[in-house]
């Protein structure tokens, strides 16, 4: 089956240029068919010299295989996610044949180029193969949802199932060819209501076919709801959809305390307060890190206050002296004789999950699921180049930030590139014209190689000209600004001089906590210094931007005229981030509320069907 097109490293700005390259060969295909395609052609399209297609492809047959392995794996990719999206066939069926109908996949020139190939796959065998293969799993997968829903409806004619699933196919099909031949009249509204409206008159009893991207729900809640393809507004304002996020989003996943050498030798501790909990992690006097509820185990207190320091050679609660050693047994408790049945051995501090990955410190408040390295095992090649385990805190480069809006709001502006160019002046002189956002295994990665331009604005142009090279650091990595993300919070920035992260953690529906950190390779180079500090001033700016545009949704999703998200292929990021939390959550498919006090009922109906995994992603 195919892979994942982002699953390769994406460590190379290579990859970037190859995709470029692919895109050019679409249009040059659409335009002028697969026989008049030539490597001239392609670069004229690309704006770059033949040169470069042949240092990425041998030839003209390599090229044209390679964008039909992009654009199948492209396409069997969205279709897939749409296939695993519910665990209701009729609506898998659905979101399938919205998906089918996406500006991503259903786009004249794609489709212009699918049929190319698949018109020459009698005469070439690689060309069947992948054309082949794409189609044999497409109606396996479809046919699949039919007969788990022939199988509700008591629908038991094998036959039957068969044409049910055919004859959506062939209307997907006959759609794709009128868009293919009468472009300027293809109604895409239209065609995807009229493939629900045929499922709708075989299975009688689902209601209507609702708006572009809703489904029905009707499993686990009493009543038909409409369904959401994002996140409904009603979710960053709802209490008690906060509450769930924090239990069911934020305690069972990992949380970033800080970086190995933020705590240089023993004794020295961070501190983290997140969603009701608090969590303390100290390195011992055999450096060992250990991970604790941040609670005396007497009556409640904090045990540490600031958010890092360096202790004394026990852990003593400030409130009444109870006394802990590092590995958090308690062995000391004033007055001890006046307590009644008290047993120190089971009074010790709580331990928490505790992992470290590329030299950060994560914590988890709930017990269990996969570890942090399992997850990002797939953008592992993405991250080591940095080295970033041998980094060390930059001086006045952590902080923590409260901040006036929903946590949510504020990922919504950082998962898109899409308002670079518009949004941001600096990033967009510094690499907006090469900026691309992707996803490997569902880790969102962006890829942002340095214009070679130079900029008119000050910081830009500096930046550009007085970052040196890192040894360290492959050529493609050295003038290379990139991000990859944790869920559910946290961005890695990755810069040739220096790293960053922030996170955010939930507190009201109006307000989050926004903690940063940057990181660095000791180096006492001039030019290292002035990098990091207009590498510092650029990611200002950009802060103070997009501050206005998230307070500009903020207040926004209170006019009655707010719309429903209509977003861009640019903008899957957004919907890759609001598909994550509603597979945690998925009383956040409703595109209504479900009513005063009925949210965490409502949601425990719909994940009992199809409970998350932690660090699972849509």
């Amino acid at each position: 089956m195919f892979a994942n097109p982002h699953d390769n490293p994406v460590s190379n700005v290579k990859d970037f240029r190859k995709q470029q390259l692919i895109e050019a060969t679409i249009r040059t295909i659409s335009a002028h068919g697969l026989s008049r395609t030539t490597i001239a052609r392609v670069a004229r399209e690309a704006h770059l010299s033949t040169g470069t297609i042949g240092f990425y492809f041998k030839g003209k047959e390599q090229l044209l295989l390679g964008t039909l392995q992009a654009l199948a794996e492209e396409t069997y990719y969205q279709v897939q996610l749409a296939f695993e999206f519910s665990s209701d066939p009729i609506e898998t069926l659905e979101l399938v044949v919205d998906t089918c109908f996406s500006r991503e996949i259903c786009a004249a020139d794609k489709i212009a180029v699918w049929y190319a190939f698949a018109s020459e796959s009698s005469a070439r065998k690689e060309y069947m193969a992948i054309c082949g293969e794409y189609d044999a799993w497409f109606q396996r997968s479809l046919l699949a949802q039919v007969q788990r829903a022939c199988t509700q409806h008591n629908v038991n004619s094998s036959s039957r199932m068969t044409a049910i699933s055919r004859g959506l196919e062939g209307l997907i099909d006959g759609f794709w060819q009128d868009l293919l031949y009468q472009p300027d009249e293809f109604d895409r509204e239209a065609a995807r209501n009229i493939c629900h409206e045929y499922l709708r008159t075989l299975f009688m009893d689902r209601p209507a076919a609702p708006a572009p991207s809703r489904q029905r729900e009707t499993s686990g809640i009493s009543g038909d709801r409409e369904i959401s393809d994002t996140l409904p507004t009603w979710t960053y304002y709802d209490a008690e959809f906060l509450e769930l996020e924090k239990e069911t989003i934020f305690r069972k996943n990992w949380l970033l305390v800080g970086h190995v050498n933020d705590l240089p030798g023993p004794r020295h501790y961070l501190t983290l307060d997140a969603v009701g909990e608090r969590a303390m992690v100290i390195r011992d006097n055999d450096h060992k890190l250990r991970a604790f509820h941040n609670v005396c185990r007497h009556r409640g207190a904090k045990l540490f206050e600031k958010p890092s320091g360096k202790c004394a050679h026990t852990l003593t609660c400030p409130f009444h002296g109870w006394t802990y050693r590092h590995d958090g047994k308690l062995v000391g408790v004033p007055a001890e004789n006046t307590f009644e049945n008290l047993h120190k051995e089971s009074r010790g501090l709580i331990p928490l999950d505790l992992e470290i990955w590329m030299g950060f410190i994560f914590i988890r408040f709930a017990k269990g699921g996969p570890a942090l390295s399992e997850a990002m095992k797939p953008v592992e090649d993405h991250f080591l180049p940095y080295r970033i385990p041998d980094m060390h805190p930059i001086a006045n480069g952590r902080y923590d930030e409260t901040l006036p809006y929903n946590w949510k709001v504020f990922h919504d502006v950082d998962n898109e590139g899409y308002h670079v160019p518009v949004g941001h002046p600096s990033l967009q002189q510094l690499y907006g014209k090469s900026y691309r956002d992707t996803r490997v295994a569902e880790i969102p990665v962006s890829l942002a190689p340095l214009n070679e331009q130079p900029a008119t604005l000050w910081s830009v142009r500096n930046y550009q000209n007085l970052l040196p090279r890192y040894d360290h650091l492959p050529e493609a990595n050295q003038r290379l600004w990139s991000y990859g993300g944790i869920f559910p919070s946290m961005v890695i920035g990755l810069y040739p001089d220096c790293i960053e992260f922030y996170m955010t953690l939930p507190v009201r529906t109006d307000r989050t906590i926004l903690r940063c950190g940057v990181y660095a390779h000791r180096d006492n180079r001039r030019e290292t210094r002035a990098a990091q500090y207009l590498n510092r001033r650029i990611n200002r700016v950009t802060a103070r931007e997009d501050e206005t545009y998230v307070r500009t949704l903020q207040d926004g999703m209170q006019s009655s005229a707010f719309p429903e998200p209509v977003l861009s292929g640019i903008e899957s990021g957004v919907r890759g981030f609001h598909h994550q939390i509603q597979k945690w959550l998925p009383a956040a498919k409703l595109k209504h509320h479900p009513g005063e006090g009925r949210v965490t009922e409502v949601n425990a109906g719909m994940t009992a069907e199809r409970p998350p995994t932690p660090l699972a992603h849509p």
